[in-house]
């Protein structure tokens, strides 16, 4: 685990607002796998855990989609007093301008407990062009 990385990471968070029931946190894909290697960061209910790299190149490649126009990852809970604690994520946003039925399938490999229009509220969720909705996957 990169600690400064992590550190960062945190920082970052903190100035955006800790996660509360007015919201989560968004960081950038980049933001919350580079440096990560805790697999407990995100889908940490699954059986058999693809592993963090898996999960940072499907949703490079969902971000890389010419219809989506942000991917970013809710942080659900921050341990600082744990250093081999990455923030802790159980939802991805997605904004695009692409049907529910077919995001869900960008997210099969992925195994998550569901994908949904926006359920949970965001702190810092970017303006949403034109025709884009935004959809969240949940690892519960």
């Amino acid at each position: 685990m990169d600690q400064q990385k992590r550190i960062d990471l945190i920082e970052h968070i903190k100035e955006i607002g800790s996660p509360d029931p007015s919201g989560v946190p968004l960081v950038t894909i980049e933001e919350f796998f580079e440096g990560n290697d805790d697999l407990g960061s995100i889908g940490c209910n699954l059986l058999e855990h693809p592993g963090l790299e898996f999960f940072y190149e499907q949703l490079k490649a969902i971000r890389d989609r010419e219809n989506v126009s942000n991917v970013l990852v809710g942080i659900y809970e921050v341990e600082e007093s744990d250093e081999t604690m990455w923030p802790f994520a159980e939802t991805v946003f997605v904004t695009t301008s692409e049907e529910l039925q077919n995001v869900v399938e960008w997210f099969a490999p992925l195994e998550p407990d569901s994908v949904e229009v926006e359920m949970i509220q965001a702190k810092n969720l970017p303006e949403i062009p034109d025709g884009h909705a935004i959809y969240v996957a949940w690892w519960d």
